[in-house]
């Protein structure tokens, strides 16, 4: 070969070589439309691994290997954009723009990674805590979410301040047990329970579900929240295993931005009045006589002369409760270092004059940047909380319930205390109702701390791969104290209990942790591997302790001056641990596909080593994102499939046969007797099957998203009532599949936008029906769900829905009702006038769906009812509404100083208008607690109230 030859080989080989390695920088800047830079806006090479970030003032810089190569630009909020460059243009400038359907919302679809909403296979429903809490104030993160998303119903199981929230997720997921959701916080995994006060035992009331407690969902300040996820079905939280058949709830509080430390100071003044009263019976002295008897009417015609006719309904609820809320809020970082703190305190007066509810909390979120490959995050919440409820809901002639007194209490009798103090006693009730408000006790005291960590390792990182270790470790402490005092005065109490004292001392202790191994492989014909693996432990301990005394010595409030006391103890401790695989494949954001299984066990279940596996798959097709789509106008066509499992296992003690106390001939000891336990017992399982559909239309300005799901329970636990001969209550059984099957529909759009108008609207509509497919005994009635067929109640029936009420009819049950809704429409609307005003509402109606209104039941009796006497039949009622649920006008005032950089001030209100046949208080209703087949019974509730605001907000 000749020299020339030689050397011309040698140059081209060097060219190769110095081509295949070529690099540029790319530098710029990027800013959002209005010019401001942003700041953390993540910028990737497509297809690899290599990225930035933008710094404080919104600038970057770059290294990009090959001649050219496109660059993706995305930030929390904004849409994302690619960015073709090459070795030429090494200097650009990206303005992005504001994502006004979401779809670059990461959403969480595993326990270690997420996914972008335009990529998502699920309906996962999403609030920001903008919209979450911009509109007006909360009071409760549960009750924030009304009528926010599709497929969540959400009912109040008691008015009172502080909370008691029932939220179902796709109907009913248990009979017997829990069904609400599972709320996980920045990866801990946190207590909602509902603890009993032993209000019951001097009321009377048939258990501890019926004494109105608040859940503890209550305890966090929704101004914390960054956002929520709600994986509403098995296809979705099948990844969460045991915990999740209920849905899961996923909680991220706020965290820092490096750059410039901000200061905020929110400041809320408000009013709680009664949203709407049931009304009383307006007797003359002729209807008086006719109803009660001439010596009646003599009492009515001399409480008429002195003017004293009273109202004891509006007497009693008619408080107007103030309302202050503050908090302050600081947050910012440098490039290894962000911080969040926020401290706030609510306190709020009830309806009901020395009720009220107040909430103490300090957050602190640290995220620190250890080297280039390690990052930790702490995130710490101390609450303490105070709740005075007062006595309201279903009890059996303990004299204590306010509805139970006001349906027999005529409202000509003076029940108001002489000049010497006394009170005097009700002629007509079991108690009186100004006795009870003003010296009895209801309370309760609530100190929490919940702390998580999180650990991210970069293990290994190339232009394709990314390996990294991740693990979080949480723990959530409660310590509940509450205290029931009722004075051996009260008329209820003398002769009998001679005054009562319930104090109790209650903990839970819940941790959890878990790891994995995250594998993101980026293969050259942009298909993206997301693997994931890893391990998860949950640990949740209970020591709830109720004391009593009664016989109480005169004027004495301490358990110890009592002449009789008792000591009730429940103990409970659970355990599981999972395995868990998934695979998330992308093929250039057109073909998305997911397959995972998680394998638990649990020390609920028979075998407590058994695994059991709960699967998930779904699918996600881009269509608008292939090439051959030429639908100009249509810019996001996706359809989508997913299917899941998820189990719940049986509640504690389940598994072993309970034993009673007994006393045989002065022998004290313990029998069997009370339920008879299933050392067999296995999880009850849902198996749920998605479809749907998400289109976007003229650049996303129109947004429609459609679901229908198939979700079957199968072997649902529930106790069924034994013959007395067998010496015990009842047994566990797991004979029953039910089917849930609904529709989902949520509707995004912006009729107008412009620099001085914008109008964002969103509309959701949803449904579910229900069907019992396997029942293994008769029909029956499941035991604490209402009162038994002679006042109606639920009843479980194959080939029927779940929530069906039965009563006593000629020849045997009847059907009288169904509490499942026709539809639920939530409708809300954003409007931003220039750069100052901002107005936004929130309207919720539900179409159907009955209430057995036992409340009218005992008016009726006691004959204060405003209308006719009615049959059974006639106190089941449609409990259909239109509802304002939120409405706010906020004004942003011109800049006028350097040291504040934003005031706004506004004015708004909850539950002001509502729309509705329903005779009493509120059709949102449950007198039964959060769990089971509980809402839609009513027997004389806390009446829920409207609350009205004037805000100010400060920036530093």
């Amino acid at each position: 070969m000749k020299y020339s030859t030689k050397l011309s080989l040698l140059l081209a080989l060097l060219f190769t070589s110095v081509a295949a390695t070529a690099q540029f920088t790319v530098t710029g800047n990027v800013s959002d439309s209005s010019g401001e830079p942003l700041i953390g806006v993540s910028i990737i090479v497509k297809g690899s691994t290599t990225g930035t970030v933008t710094d404080f003032n919104g600038d970057f810089s770059l290294n990009v290997g090959g001649e050219s190569a496109d660059l993706q630009f995305s930030y929390t909020g904004f849409a994302s954009q690619t960015v073709n460059v090459t070795s030429g243009s090494s200097t650009i400038n990206v303005v992005l723009e504001e994502d006004i359907a979401n779809l670059e919302e990461v959403v969480v679809t595993g326990l270690a990674s997420g996914i972008k909403r335009s990529n998502l296979a699920n309906n996962v429903a999403t609030i920001s805590g903008q919209e979450l809490t911009e509109v007006t104030t909360q009071q409760t993160v549960d009750g924030a979410l009304y009528g926010k998303m599709t497929g969540v119903n959400i009912v109040s199981t008691s008015g009172a301040p502080g909370g008691g929230i029932a939220m179902r997720l796709r109907g009913v997921s248990s009979l017997t047990g829990n069904n609400q959701p599972l709320f996980i916080i920045d990866g801990v995994y946190i207590s909602n329970v509902e603890i009993p006060n032993g209000l019951r035992f001097a009321s009377g009331a048939n258990a501890g579900n019926e004494e109105n407690a608040s859940n503890r969902i209550a305890d966090l300040n929704p101004e914390d929240i960054e956002s929520i996820e709600v994986l509403k079905g098995a296809s979705a939280a099948a990844i969460y295993g045991t915990r999740a058949n209920a849905g899961v709830v996923i909680i991220t509080t706020k965290q820092g931005k490096a750059g410039k430390t901000k200061v905020r100071f929110e400041q809320d003044f408000g009013a709680n009045t009664i949203q709407r009263y049931a009304g009383r019976r307006q007797y003359t002295a002729d209807e008086v006589e006719a109803a009660f008897g001439a010596d009646e009417r003599k009492l009515f015609e001399e409480a008429q002369a002195a003017g004293e006719i009273f109202d004891y309904e509006k007497e009693i609820y008619g408080n107007t409760g103030f309302i202050s809320d503050s908090r302050l809020s600081v947050s910012g970082g440098n490039d290894k270092t962000v911080f969040y703190f926020n401290t706030s305190y609510r306190d709020e007066e009830g309806i009901i004059e020395n009720t009220g509810f107040d909430r103490f909390s300090m957050r602190l979120n640290v995220d620190h940047k250890i080297t280039d490959k390690i990052r930790i995050g702490v995130n710490t919440n101390y609450i303490n909380s105070f709740a005075s409820r007062s006595f309201t809901g279903n009890e059996n002639e303990g004299g204590l319930s306010y509805g139970y007194n006001l349906a027999f209490t005529r409202d000509w009798v003076n029940l108001f205390p002489d000049e010497l103090g006394n009170y005097p006693f009700n002629p007509n009730a079991a108690g009186n109702p100004i006795f009870v408000r003003d010296n009895t006790l209801n309370e309760e005291r609530n100190n929490r701390l919940i702390s998580g960590a999180n650990l991210e390792i970069n293990l290994f990182q190339n232009d394709q791969t990314v390996v990294k270790v991740t693990g979080n470790a949480g723990l959530d402490f409660l310590f509940n104290e509450t205290f029931v005092y009722v004075p051996e005065t009260h008329q209820g109490q003398v002769g009998r209990q001679n005054g009562f004292i319930g104090a109790g001392r209650n903990k839970a202790f819940n941790y959890n942790y878990q790891s994995f191994l995250v594998v993101d492989h980026f293969t050259e014909s942009n298909i993206n591997f997301n693997t994931q693996v890893g391990v998860s432990y949950l640990n949740f301990d209970r020591n709830f302790v109720l004391n009593q005394a009664t016989q109480l010595i005169p004027g004495q409030r301490s358990l110890d001056n009592a002449g009789a006391q008792e000591i009730i103890q429940t103990l409970g401790t659970e355990e599981e641990f999972g395995f868990v695989a998934q695979e998330q494949i992308n093929f250039d954001d057109k073909i998305i596909g997911t397959l995972g299984i998680r394998f638990d066990k649990s020390s609920l279940n028979g075998d407590p080593n058994k695994y059991f596996a709960f699967p998930r798959a779904s699918l996600a097709v881009n269509v608008a994102n292939f090439d051959f789509w030429n639908v100009g106008a249509v810019s996001q066509f996706k359809l989508r499939a997913a299917y899941g499992e998820t189990g719940s296992s049986a509640a504690f003690g389940s598994l072993f046969t309970s034993l009673v106390s007994t006393n045989i001939d002065g022998q004290v000891g313990v029998r069997a007797g009370g339920s008879l336990g299933d050392a067999n017992l296995e999880p009850e399982t849902s198996q749920e099957l998605e479809f749907g559909a998400d289109i976007g239309i003229l650049d996303n300005k129109l947004n429609l998203g459609i679901t229908y799901y198939i979700r079957d329970v199968e072997n649902l636990l529930y106790q069924n009532s034994l013959p007395t001969s067998t010496g015990f209550v009842n047994e566990s059984r797991r004979d029953l599949d039910l089917r849930n099957q609904g529709l989902e529909i949520s509707l995004g759009l912006t009729p107008v936008r412009t620099e001085s108008f914008t109008w964002n609207s969103n509309v959701n509509y949803w449904f579910n029906r229900s069907e019992v497919t396997r029942l293994g005994v008769p029909p029956f009635v499941p035991p604490g769900v209402a009162f038994g067929l002679g006042l109606g109640t639920f009843f479980v029936e194959q080939g029927q829905p779940i929530t069906q009420f039965k009563g006593n009819g000629p020849e045997g049950p009847i059907t009288i009702g169904d509490s499942e809704p026709d539809f639920q429409l939530g409708w809300f609307n954003q409007i931003k006038i220039g750069k100052n005003i901002d107005f936004n509402f929130l309207t919720h109606w539900k179409q159907g769906g009955d209430v057995l209104n036992l409340t009218r039941l005992l008016t009726d009796l006691g004959g204060v009812t405003p209308e006719e006497y009615s049959d059974l039949e006639g106190y089941i009622e449609d409990g259909s509404y239109f509802r304002l649920r939120e409405v706010g006008l906020y004004y942003t005032l011109p800049k006028f100083t350097n040291a504040i950089s934003r005031l706004r001030v506004g004015v708004s209100g909850r539950n002001l208008i509502t729309l509705t046949d329903y005779s009493s208080y509120d059709p949102e209703v449950s007198t039964k607690g959060g769990s089971g087949l509980s809402n839609s019974i009513e027997v004389t509730p806390f009446p829920s109230s409207r609350q009205a605001y004037f805000h100010i907000t400060a920036e530093f």
